[in-house]
């Protein structure tokens, strides 16, 4: 029947239909082709007409092709431009630029010699080419998606600015009682610069009856490197330590890590929080009903790990809305501690040395036998930190481990240590458990240890003292109406005396402007008794209270009268009143050089009078300053010379420069970036300003010099006449001597910023070159500036 069809048509129409015929044919061919090819058979949930139609076989077997496509996921643009390389229909690409792109490739994919895989050779990974967009459209299962993470992220470590400068801490106290005057003066001095800091710290003592003498406290040389995490300690220090664990003043040598050089670091465990949204949502994170978190997120699995700001016990709910306004929570308890390290953290203290002994009266004494203390801590997991201790010397060896356990993240924290000593033939043992949890409304926390009589450790040698041979804590704490109640037992024994125990109730409260507490507390060997203090605040920056006590049969009542210096500088002042007639009457003046403090008082039925100062002297680039108490970091700022520039730290006006250009920023954070600026607004228009801002990170206990190379600008406007002496027509571009341009205005006036006396001025007009010398300039100005020949260029 077909056959028949086919003779009875014309013959002029079989060259079309066999024609068209054919084109169909190919057609359908390449079709296949294309969707085995360039997707293979993973083609499958891509929208359907969306491809580029491949070319015939003949073209396929072409020379191979490097293209740059965009490379498409879940309709969102994911890598641009990347390189891909087709040949023979398929598309070939590096794994790095899909791993890139959020995919995790499974392990074994064949790679051709470049080390390139073919897109239709990645099990389940839709693919379609777009050559016209010239893009590729990926659709990837969901087990190859990697987690987008969100939240908080491991911060990187700050470089650190070193300069080299002085640091001296000081506090003078004097008083004068019953005819009798004592002084003392304590003095802190610190060198510091890039090869880190050396510091030497005494008191002097004069007319208490004593010898007058100076005491040497601590002098020490330490480094510290931010990128590990690491300081270094040579001289006088305090060793390291765990909460059973008893720390020591000693000199030598100390290692350990120092999490203060990273304070935007969370070492404690990180609550996570996971969902797999499969269109682009936005997520929030709420803590005990308070919002933490907000961000949006593209279709896949996404992580979000933020620290609550909360301690204890509460609930994190994640809201996950899709972009139809449907929304899915996630409700997971947690808890929240500092006792824990977070999963693979580590912290350790290692040093060796001679005992320090008589500190604060004795400058020198140190024991005759070296020996050692280590401490290292460990995030074995998020719910589990395990811990190591161990000490030796003076024939002492002593050895412990311990643990902070939080049964499944959520349960409060379980604390258990056990140590073993031995020194000479004696040998002991301490263990030590504990458990608390706290909530958002109630908690307890509840502490036993017990020490063998034969227990010793470091502390015990050189006349040192024992270690408690027992200790126990009990506490409760509730959460009441605009305050808490507080129940605490706790008792301890030592070696010589009898056991000594401890019960104290406490309630606090709020109501408006008044706030008061109520203890009472009972004590085996200093009986009972109860207390109530009152706190009302009368304006501003004055406050009134009054405490009223009773134990052993004796009540006390006080009052006083405060009103608090400005921090920004200025006074402050207290009256004090008791009723056995004892008192105090003082001023305070804070000021930007320091800080001082003084009065007259009466106790014991004498009277007296006091004085004290503190402050710090700063020394950098060549400079000297005073300044209240350096608590932390400073900066020396320097404008070039210029008086009177205001300057800015976290975008508030600190000071202004003095009469060399020079300011000093004494509340720096140490370790952290802290931003200094120079306010444009309040500089007058002739000066030259580079730079306005830089962020600097000093070193803890150490300052930064910040430079801004203002100089004097030197503007004016400058007339152009040509060899005829008339004014340069408007609108001609000038040439000058550093090869920048300036325009001519009317009347040949031609403003040059950064005038210099000397310098070319070269022009072209009517095709001819002229050019002219910047005449001086003097107080009015500098004169008009004539060619002297004009020529053709």
């Amino acid at each position: 029947m077909a056959s028949r069809r086919a003779s009875r048509c014309p013959a002029s129409r079989k060259p079309a239909v066999l024609a068209g015929a054919s084109a169909l044919a190919l057609a359908a061919l390449a079709g296949g082709r294309a969707t085995a090819g360039a997707g293979g058979a993973a083609t499958g949930g891509l929208p359907a007409g969306l491809d580029d139609m491949a070319p015939p076989p003949a073209v396929l077997s072409e020379a191979p092709q490097t293209l740059y496509l965009d490379v498409m996921i879940d309709g969102q643009l994911v890598r641009p431009l990347v390189r891909f390389h087709r040949a023979d229909g398929r598309l070939w690409v590096a794994p790095g630029e899909l791993d890139a792109a959020g995919l995790q490739l499974p392990p074994g994919l064949p790679t051709d010699a470049e080390g390139r895989i073919a897109l239709d050779s990645v099990p389940g990974l839709g693919v379609r080419f777009q050559g016209s967009l010239q893009r590729v459209l990926l659709a990837p299962p969901p087990g190859m998606r990697r987690a987008v993470r969100l939240g908080y992220r491991r911060p990187e470590a700050v470089a650190v600015d070193r300069d080299a400068g002085l640091l001296l801490d000081w506090d003078a106290y004097g008083r004068r009682y019953r005819d009798s005057d004592t002084f003392s003066l304590g003095t802190a001095l610190r060198w510091f610069g890039r090869y880190g800091a050396l510091e030497l710290s005494g008191v002097s003592r004069a007319g208490d009856g004593a010898d007058d003498a100076y005491a040497r406290l601590d002098t020490r040389w330490t480094w510290s490197d931010p990128q590990r995490m690491w300081t270094w300690t040579a001289g006088d220090f305090i060793s390291g330590g765990l909460n059973w664990t008893r720390p020591l003043r000693l000199g030598g040598l100390q290692w350990r890590r120092n999490f203060a050089t990273r304070p935007d670091l969370i070492v404690y465990p990180v609550p996570q929080f996971s969902a797999d949204p499969t269109v682009p949502s936005s997520v929030e994170l709420y803590v005990n009903n308070v919002r933490q978190y907000q961000g949006e997120v593209d279709p896949g699995p996404f992580v979000l790990s933020d620290f609550p700001r909360v301690t204890g016990a509460g609930e994190a709910v994640v809201v996950v809305t899709d972009a139809l306004g449907r929304t899915t929570q996630t409700s997971v308890p947690l808890y929240v501690d500092y006792q824990r390290l977070a999963r693979g953290l580590s912290d350790f203290s290692l040093e060796a040395g001679l005992l320090r002994r008589h500190y604060g009266s004795r400058s020198d004494d140190y024991g005759d036998d070296p020996v050692a203390s280590a401490s290292w801590r460990y995030g074995l997991r998020d719910a589990l930190t395990v811990e190591l201790h161990g000490e030796a010397g003076g024939g002492l060896r002593l050895a412990g481990g311990g643990l902070a356990w939080s049964p499944l993240g959520r349960y409060g924290v379980v604390t258990a240590a056990y140590a073993r000593s031995e020194l000479a033939r004696d040998a002991g043992y301490q263990y030590a458990i504990g458990y608390q949890w706290f909530g958002q409304r109630a908690g307890f926390d509840l502490y036993r240890q017990r020490a063998s009589a034969g227990f010793r450790d470091l502390g015990a040698l050189e006349a040192g003292s024992l270690p408690l041979r027992e200790q126990d804590r009990a506490s409760l704490w509730f959460g009441v109406p605009r305050g808490s109640l507080s129940l605490s037992w706790l008792r301890y024994r030592d070696h010589a005396e009898p056991a000594s125990r401890t019960v104290s109730l406490g309630l606090g409260q709020s109501w408006r402007r008044l706030s008061y507490s109520v203890g009472v507390f009972d004590d085996s060997r200093a009986g009972h008794g109860v207390s109530l203090s009152l706190s009302l605040p009368l304006g501003e920056a004055v406050d009134a209270s009054l405490s009223l006590d009773r134990d052993g049969g004796d009540t006390r009542a006080a009052a006083a009268l405060r009103r608090n210096a400005p921090y920004a500088g200025g006074w402050g002042w207290t009256a004090q009143a008791r009723d056995d007639g004892d008192g105090q009457l003082g001023a305070h003046y804070r000021g930007s050089a320091g800080e001082a403090w003084f009065g007259v008082d009466r106790s014991g039925g004498h009277g007296g009078a006091f004085a004290q100062g503190y402050g710090s002297v700063v020394w950098m680039d060549g400079q000297g300053f005073l300044s209240r108490a350096v608590s932390d970091a400073f900066a020396v700022v320097s404008t070039n010379g210029v008086a009177d520039v205001p300057i800015l730290f976290e975008n508030r006006v600190a000071g202004h420069t003095d009469e060399n250009g020079y300011l000093l920023l004494p509340e720096l954070r140490g370790w952290q970036r802290n931003r200094v600026a120079i306010d444009p607004d309040g500089l007058p228009p002739d000066l030259d300003v580079p730079a306005i801002e830089r962020m600097v990170v000093p070193a803890e206990r150490s300052g930064v010099r910040v430079e801004f190379a203002l100089a004097p600008l030197r503007s004016t406007t400058l007339v152009l006449r040509d060899a005829q002496g008339r004014p340069v027509e408007p609108g001609v571009r000038v040439r000058r001597g550093d090869g920048s341009e300036a325009i001519v205005g009317f009347d040949g006036e031609l403003w040059l910023e950064r005038y210099v006396e000397g310098e070319t001025l070269s022009w072209t007009r009517a095709g001819l070159r002229c050019a002219a010398v910047a005449p001086a300039r003097a107080d009015a100005g500098p004169g008009p500036a004539r060619c002297e020949a004009e020529a053709t260029p």
